[in-house]
């Protein structure tokens, strides 16, 4: 059977928060990936691109600055294919060729699907913004410290802690370090890493894990004043 990803089937932002606010109330596991341009790329080693190909036309492959890591590296791919399919939620770009070749080469059947930029989006829904001042999150990754400050400041929210991850090579520890920081859900801005971090520790730990991409950025530029809906 050939696997579409339809925006039909998409399940929608407030379906998206009612299942974290489920899975936190019931101490159950839930996880959010998202699939973009440098998740694609890394998937499609040598399955769709070869690494000449991928060497010569994908600027950040070889710096580890744009996606956290640097390419080849198959484990990944292989990591993040496991991930993606463990994963409750997945966020796509409907109709997307590479997506869709992809996950069929590998036979990727995702539980549910969202839009890939929903989590940006979340910020501007209040209901996840009183979700976290309810449930105050473990931050990961390089903008945790200052999304942190900002949750204080805006919110008067508390987070458990905040983990820093760099690169692929800092991803074990950067597991460990979470697992060991008592938490009920993490929203993790790490790049493609994401994609391992919010699985693993929703099938490993039974978490709640977020892929929240770039939404910290985006909350905390100046160039976006109206972004943050509960800014007060």
């Amino acid at each position: 059977m050939t696997i579409q990803l339809k925006a039909a089937d998409y399940i929608g932002i407030a379906n998206i928060v009612s299942r974290i606010d489920q899975a936190i109330t019931a101490q159950e596991p839930y996880s959010l990936v998202r699939i973009g341009d440098g998740e694609n790329i890394v998937l499609a080693q040598d399955i769709l691109f070869s690494q000449e190909w991928i060497s010569k036309n994908v600027g950040w492959s070889h710096s580890n600055q744009y996606c956290g890591i640097t390419l080849p590296n198959l484990i990944m791919r292989d990591e993040m294919v496991k991930a993606v399919k463990e994963a409750d939620t997945v966020g796509v770009f409907a109709g997307d060729k590479l997506t869709e070749d992809i996950f069929n080469a590998f036979d990727i059947q995702a539980k549910s699907i969202c839009y890939a930029f929903d989590n940006v989006y979340m910020p501007m829904y209040k209901p996840f913004v009183e979700l976290i001042a309810k449930y105050p999150p473990l931050l990961v990754g390089n903008p945790a410290l200052r999304f942190a400050d900002l949750l204080y400041d805006k919110l008067g929210v508390k987070v458990p802690g905040t983990v820093p991850i760099n690169s692929y090579e800092d991803l074990d520890s950067c597991l460990s370090e979470m697992a060991k920081i008592p938490h009920q859900w993490s929203l993790v801005s790490a790049g493609v890493n994401a994609v391992i971090i919010a699985s693993t520790m929703a099938n490993k730990w039974g978490k709640v894990s977020i892929d929240f991409g770039h939404a910290p950025d985006n909350v905390m530029a100046p160039n976006y004043p109206d972004y943050w809906l509960a800014s007060i």
